[in-house]
């Protein structure tokens, strides 16, 4: 396979495509659009856990690929928390926290590429087990995919039931205002695990930084 061209990739590129697309459907006129999106908002998360299953399984971890999934990552968590929050689904406050956490981490990841470090694999910066479980290990990184999976789909599938039921009352408000409940509080769940896999990268940032510092 040429250079750079690995499936993991491959698949990072591909759910990076599709969350422009879900941003089409989720502000579509119809209520199918709107299913749709949630439903391209699962997968476009499947696919987080994807790729890095696929660099696991066929040693095809890279400094390339590290590169490409915290960027696809940073871009898919940003859009979908500000379109969860447009449409009323979140309160402001949870994108400007990701969005604010992911400018630190990647800033300090950014400085830690200079130095021939990458965000995961075998040339992480992480140099503590805990940091590496909490940001790199699979059980994290595929708890964290579904959870978010979980909060995109679930908010964007009952704010579409919740526009149902001024047309067909086929469903009592009580059942889609829980469910509308559910997701909320999923969706502070998420950013909580999205605060708490962050601080081990500030802190060892900084070690690390201190530590090029030292020796300039």
């Amino acid at each position: 396979m040429v250079a750079g061209i690995t499936w993991p990739n491959i698949v990072t590129v591909t759910r990076l495509s599709m969350v422009f697309l879900l941003v089409m459907l989720a502000y579509g006129d119809s209520i199918w659009s709107r299913l749709l999106a949630a439903l391209v908002a699962v997968l476009v998360i499947i696919g987080d856990w994807l790729d890095g299953h696929l660099a696991r399984k066929l040693h095809q971890s890279t400094t390339l690929g590290s590169v490409l999934d915290v960027a696809a990552d940073r871009i898919i968590e940003n859009v979908l928390w500000i379109i969860l929050a447009d449409l009323d689904l979140v309160p402001i406050w949870i994108p400007v926290i990701v969005i604010s956490r992911g400018i630190l981490t990647d800033s300090i990841r950014g400085y830690a590429l200079s130095l021939g470090y990458s965000g995961f694999g075998k040339k992480t910066m992480m140099k503590s087990r805990i940091g590496r479980f909490i940001t790199g290990s699979p059980i994290m990184r595929t708890s964290y995919a579904i959870l978010k999976a979980f909060s995109y789909g679930w908010l964007l599938l009952f704010a579409v039931l919740d526009e149902v039921l001024v047309r067909w009352p086929v469903v009592a408000t009580a059942w889609v205002d829980t469910g509308l409940a559910i997701g909320y509080w999923c969706a502070i769940v998420a950013t909580i695990v999205c605060i708490v896999r962050g601080i081990p990268v500030v802190v060892e940032g900084f070690k690390l930084i201190q530590g090029e510092g030292a020796h300039a």
